[in-house]
């Protein structure tokens, strides 16, 4: 101890000394060490079975090795235990395609999967035998040549079929199965022919088979199943032929073929041609022709044709010879007569020239075609037949081109609507009134009026039935709560323009030219070189009304007085007084407002309803002074423009003496319930 210094005393940890020998010490550490580690392990496996999860792989086929790659796992008879997580499984078995592929463990406890192994394609043998070279088909696609095997066929049934030449096809449905084996199949084909023996007599004759030499008899040859026509044939013999029906595997004979001489051969030819030929009284057809005759015999050949003499030959011909004949037939002429006027028209015999019409000539006793032509004339075309011995005359007038085309024009049509149309005949005439007559109005002036075209004027006015067919939606309405919507009322409410309209409608379905020009839905304008149809001009209507058959001037519709005959048409009569200012009292005829057309008799010229029933419109512009501003006095087509047009005719609202009047003049733009029209034509 150092002067002035204090020590300090620790104590220490006594340790008593191990009295154990060392190698015991260290058996002493070993043990501990293994009871640690069995201690570590029995907790790791004890964790594993808490967190792995059942997992049950099924797999076809059964004998399959699987095999998991990838963290903990442990089989346990037909499972195994694996935790969550991915793995790699793969499945492998023999003559089956391995299976690869991803394997996720999810939460569950328990869990299932199931696989299939695909197969591996298989291979098969086909084996015809002897018959090499045959086809094979796998559901009808050819795949191979026997002897062949088709490889890589996938597992499953097939449709096996196998041809060959002059063999029964083979058809079988088999089933590979795969696992990259190889099967056999042994197919037996069955010939599908028959032996056939040929002999005849003579031998050393050609046989044919549906024209295909087989050889010479006698002879053995294998025929084909079926039907077949078979010729044995040789120089100097009648061929010999049949048809046989082979059944394939049974053998035939045809051992008794015996042939006949052949017959001579014999061209016959004649000139004209196509006269018929008898043989020994039999007929054989028309020359030119191939005649077959009994050998060494003496044969009458007859020759006939109409407009010439019979002819004949005898002849006896060689067996197998051929020999030509060529006979010109005698025509057999008769007298003909042809009186022709006019007398200078040219004459055709069966297309040819002949001259002049009017002639006497000689002609063979058959059919012949006439034609006989003259310009400005209709051409005549007939048959004629001369009999032997038969004089003949042929009298005819030729027709000229205006006469037939007068005989075709048709006095009575019928449009293509229904209306029936009559064909007149226009003149000159006296249109208007005379400022005496009673009832007659500033606008009815005298005028002569000179009409030359012919045309037709429609014997009733249009009806609803025969409108609504242009316009379907047209409705006449009513007045004094009568309709005037009747199917065979004439139809009213329209307007000048769908008048012209509908005539425009009507041309076009029947090809004709229209009369009127549209533009949009406006009439502009007319030709009036058309054949369509169209409303009638005033003059025409005027003159079809008023010019009786003995040509004086009618002043009404029935007559030249008041009042109307009974039954004389529709007006405004006692039935509607109080309804019209001014009425026909004494007349009653049945109707308030219009009635069907052709309900009274017809009028004038066979028309119908020209006073009385509706007004009607006319092609005319209007002008208050008749001729002012027109298109001249012949065939006159009114003004050439205004804003109104011409009305004419009374209907059933008129019951005054100016507008029963024939020569009464309306006008107006707008439609009315008394206002319809009837068609006109101009004759082509």
């Amino acid at each position: 101890m150092g002067s002035g210094s204090e020590s300090r005393i620790s104590p220490t940890r006594f340790t008593p000394p191990d009295s154990r020998p060392p190698a015991a010490r260290a058996r002493l550490r070993r043990g501990a060490l293994l009871t640690a580690l069995a201690l570590a392990a029995s907790i790791a496996v004890a964790w594993f079975l808490l967190t792995a999860r059942a997992v049950y792989i099924d797999v076809s086929p059964p004998q399959a090795d699987v095999s998991i790659r990838g963290g903990l796992k442990l089989k346990l008879a037909d499972y195994y235990l694996l935790r969550e997580g991915e793995y790699l499984l793969r499945i492998e078995a023999e003559g089956y395609q391995p299976l690869s592929q991803e394997l996720v463990i999810g939460e569950e406890q328990n869990q299932r999967y199931a696989f299939t192994l695909e197969r591996l394609p298989g291979h098969l043998r086909v084996d015809t035998g002897p018959v090499s070279g045959a086809r094979v088909f796998i559901e009808q696609k050819e795949r191979a040549i026997t002897p062949a095997v088709i490889r890589d066929l996938p597992a499953g049934e097939y449709l096996l079929r196998v041809t060959a030449d002059r063999y029964f096809p083979y058809e079988e449905r088999l089933l590979i199965e795969g696992l990259d084996r190889e099967q056999t199949v042994h197919v037996s084909l069955v010939p599908a022919w028959a032996d056939l023996t040929f002999a005849s007599e003579p031998a050393g004759a050609d046989v044919f088979v549906n024209d295909e030499l087989l050889g010479q008899t006698p002879l053995t040859a294998p025929v084909l199943q079926g039907t077949h026509a078979v010729r044995v044939k040789r120089t100097g013999f009648k061929p010999w032929q049949d048809e046989i029906d082979v059944t394939a595997n049974q053998p035939m004979r045809l051992d008794d073929i015996v042939l006949e001489p052949a017959d001579a051969v014999v061209f016959l030819v004649s000139d004209p041609p196509r006269a018929n030929i008898t043989v020994n009284g039999d007929y054989r057809g028309q020359t030119p022709l191939e005649l077959a005759l009994n050998p060494d015999q003496d044969t009458i050949i007859r020759l006939f044709k109409q407009g010439f003499q019979a002819a004949s030959r005898q002849m006896k011909v060689a067996s197998g010879s051929e020999q030509r004949l060529h006979v010109n037939l005698v025509p057999e002429l008769v007298t003909v007569e042809f009186n022709v006027t006019p007398p200078d028209a040219e004459l055709y015999i069966d297309g040819n020239p002949a001259g002049p019409a009017r002639q006497t000539l000689q002609l063979p006793s058959r059919p012949h075609r006439i034609e006989v032509r003259r310009e400005g004339y209709v051409d005549y075309t007939t048959t004629v037949t001369p009999h032997a011995g038969m004089a003949q005359k042929l009298d005819l007038k030729l027709k000229s081109l205006e006469q037939a085309r007068q005989e075709q024009i048709k006095p009575l049509i019928t449009t293509s609507a229904g209306q029936k149309m009559k064909l007149l005949y226009p003149e000159g005439f006296t249109m208007g009134a005379s400022r005496r007559e009673p009832g007659r109005r500033a606008n009815e002036t005298i005028r002569q009026v000179v009409l030359e075209r012919p045309f037709y004027l429609g014997l009733h006015e249009v009806t609803n039935e025969q409108y609504r067919q242009f316009d379907k939606e047209h409705s006449s309405g009513v007045a004094f709560g009568r309709s005037l919507d009747g199917a065979r009322q004439p139809v009213v409410n329209i307007t000048w323009e769908q008048a012209a309209r509908y005539c425009n409608w009507l041309s076009q379905s029947e090809s004709l030219a229209p009369f009127y020009v549209e533009k949009g839905d406006r009439i502009v304008g007319f030709n009036p070189l058309a054949n369509g149809y169209r409303l009638p001009t005033e003059a025409e209507w005027e003159w079809a009304a008023r010019i009786a058959a003995d040509g004086s001037l009618l002043k009404f519709p029935w007559g030249q007085q008041l009042p109307p005959q009974k039954n004389a048409g529709n007006y405004a009569d006692a039935s509607v007084d109080g309804m019209l200012a001014r009425v026909l009292a004494e007349y009653d005829d049945g109707h308030i407002v219009s009635a069907n057309v052709g309900s009274f008799p017809a009028g004038n010229k066979g028309l119908f309803d020209m006073g009385g029933n509706v007004a009607e419109w006319t092609h005319d512009f209007y002008d208050t002074a008749i001729g002012a501003n027109t298109r001249g006095s012949v065939d006159p087509l009114g003004p050439e423009d205004g804003e109104f047009h011409v009305i004419k005719g009374s209907s059933w609202a008129h019951g005054t003496i100016t507008e029963l009047r024939l020569s009464y003049r309306d006008y107006d733009v707008k439609a009315r319930e008394d206002l319809g029209f009837r068609l006109a034509r101009y004759l082509d």
